[in-house]
């Protein structure tokens, strides 16, 4: 359903339209892409109040990026030299590598100068371009973006790419693929635009789009347009049109769209009529994916997405759709939850989200007795908000703990145990809350506080004689103590001796369980006191597929030849898009095991730890 408000001027460029040839639209698509049609020049809008601010909150990693770190090969070194060819300047880069680019230093994040010692560039640029875009881990997401941000040599250059292949553009595109729009950006900015395709200008304008950078986006835009074969630039102009108000032109860059066969893209031709001030009703249909250009249209006709489009919106559209207040509470927190469980965003965003929800102080009182009428993110919500008033550390105790309960039946366990451990690490553990050891110490485990997590072991293993619920806590944190590194670690017990405390789950899982937690014991270098015999004689049924041969060998390879870099790529591609809850226990041991001796060891641990609560321990 459309309605016209300015329709004399609409009818006007339908039939201007109507009349032209159609090799004449392609002949003044590209006079029109540069705003000189019909004689208006294009002007960009350079102040404050021109720009639209795309961004508020940035996303994080369980291991923090130094955005802002400097490359160890600065860009203003650079020399260049002035070429003309057919008419176009082209700029040489002299001897600067491009592909030695990066905005983490060793220290900064970054896995250091020499990741790619020894590494073949043609071997690196296929396992790079296996790479997952999306993880079900977030020490898997952080390793991924590290990696692609490092700032490296070149690897070895014994096989030679072919000519339109380029490490640097493969790495901004699995940056733009995870929707770390603001690391692009980053990089792009020690990277000199004169080195562009039309490929990586793409990534480059989506960049700016996407950290409210518009009037440079623009000016990438207009650059472009004239040369750039790709429909996204007429798509791009266009938007450039409607940000200075253009709209004359602007609609007509629409028919010239149509007329010249692009691919449809409903969303996009609304969404330029809605800036147009025609009043759309959004059918909810795409040619594909929300991607950059659809959100910056977004914002300058002040629409909202489709409802209907939320599970197909690129990951840093995701990313900001949550940060935008004009989008609903439950729109922005269901975003939330799910990136919050792939590692792209920190916890903290959702925290932020639930404290939205306005409850009765009854409702919320009711809470302590145990009485939720909420299903869903309203009752996490819920508790959450019950759990941050309440200052008695025992009542705040009994809240959490019947919220991580709530979330487990729900099957999201582990995304509240994020969310809800900051709240944990405030209770102070103590005699009177040796009850409380397990949800307490597995909740700082599992979100990386070892130290605090370790002292309520501790109490556990003080009152495991006085107090009913100890022993079984002592024992149930044991596996996390020991894949945390807590020294002296089997003194709290055995692998054995926390198998025959699992009387509640059937063998078969345990079993499962027994050899992922002994492949990862193994991997970081614990001892077991059980015997791989033992469990084989147990006919185990391992979960997750088969893991690749050439793979492991390539990681076990990487391993024993000290390279890091691709010690980290093989360990993603292993763990593939659904993370340690569906790899192989060979596959997992072997990933921990390589990362851990390339020194990773934190994240090694994690991983474990991670594997272990995803496993259900």
């Amino acid at each position: 359903m459309i309605a016209l408000r300015n329709s004399p001027m609409i009818a006007l460029r339908n039939i201007v339209a109507w009349h032209f040839s159609k090799p004449f639209l392609m002949g003044t698509a590209l006079a029109f892409s540069i705003g000189v049609l019909w004689g208006d020049s294009f002007e960009l809008v350079g102040s404050a109040s021109g720009q639209t601010q795309l961004i508020t909150e940035q996303p994080t990693s369980v291991f923090p990026l130094a955005g802002t770190a400097s490359s160890e090969t600065p860009a203003s070194s650079i020399e260049a030299e002035t070429i003309t060819s057919g008419g176009i300047q082209v700029n040489s880069l002299g001897g600067l590598d491009l592909d030695t680019i990066g905005t983490l230093a060793l220290g900064q994040g970054g896995l250091g100068y020499d990741m790619w010692r020894q590494s073949s560039l043609q071997d690196v640029y296929a396992l790079v371009s296996q790479m997952p875009v999306r993880y079900s881990s977030s020490v898997a997401n952080s390793l991924a973006r590290r990696l692609l941000l490092s700032s490296a040599g070149r690897p070895l250059d014994d096989k030679p790419l072919k000519g339109e292949q380029s490490l640097l553009f493969l790495r901004l595109e699995k940056l733009a693929e995870l929707g770390a729009y603001t690391d692009l950006e980053n990089l792009f900015q020690r990277v000199p635009s004169r080195s562009d395709t039309e490929q990586q200008a793409r990534l480059r304008s989506d960049s700016l789009l996407m950290t409210g950078k518009t009037t440079e986006a623009c000016r990438v835009i207009q650059n472009m347009s004239a040369s750039g074969r790709d429909s996204y630039w007429t798509q791009a102009m266009i938007y450039c049109h409607l940000l200075n108000k253009q709209v004359d032109q602007a609609l007509l860059g629409l028919d010239l769209l149509r007329e010249t066969g692009a691919v449809a893209d409903p969303l996009f031709d609304e969404l330029v009529l809605a800036a147009s001030g025609v009043e759309v009703k959004f059918s909810g249909n795409s040619a594909g994916s929300v991607e950059p250009l659809h959100w910056a249209l977004s914002r300058v006709s002040n629409s909202l997405l489709p409802v209907e489009l939320d599970n197909f919106l690129n990951s840093g559209v995701r990313i900001l759709l949550i940060a935008s207040e004009d989008y609903p509470l439950e729109r922005r927190i269901f975003a939330a939850e799910d990136t919050i469980s792939s590692g792209e965003i920190d916890a903290s965003n959702l925290v932020n989200l639930y404290s939205r929800y306005e409850f009765e102080p009854e409702e919320i009182d009711s809470v302590v007795g145990g009485q939720i009428n909420r299903e869903g993110a309203e009752a996490r919500a819920l508790f959450l908000q019950a759990a941050q008033l309440q200052s008695v550390p025992a009542a705040r105790a009994e809240i959490i703990k019947a919220a991580l309960d709530h979330a487990e039946s729900d099957g999201l366990g582990l995304l509240m145990t994020r969310v809800i451990a900051s709240l944990v690490n405030e209770i102070p553990p103590s005699a009177d809350l040796a009850w409380f050891a397990l949800p307490a110490g597995r909740t700082l485990y599992v979100t990386g506080r070892s130290q605090r997590a370790d002292a309520w072991l501790l109490l556990a293993r003080q009152y495991m004689l006085s107090e009913r619920t100890a022993a079984a806590s002592l024992t149930g944190l044991w596996p996390y103590a020991r894949l945390s590194g807590l020294e002296g670690g089997e003194r709290y017990g055995t692998l054995k001796g926390w198998a025959s405390a699992q009387s509640d789950i059937g063998p078969e899982v345990l079993n499962q369980q027994l050899v992922m937690l002994r492949s990862c014991l193994q991997a970081l270098g614990e001892s077991a006191r059980l015997s791989w015999g033992e469990l084989a004689s147990l006919e185990i049924v391992t979960p997750g597929l088969a893991p690749s041969a050439a793979l492991l060998y390539a990681l076990k390879d990487a391993q024993n030849g000290d390279r890091l870099a691709e010690i980290v790529l093989l360990s993603l591609i292993i763990l593939g898009e659904e993370g340690p809850d569906d790899t192989h226990s060979l596959a997992l041991g072997s990933v921990i095991e390589a990362l851990y001796s390339a020194g990773l060891q934190d994240e090694a641990r994690a991983l474990a730890v991670e594997a272990t609560v995803l496993s259900g321990i």
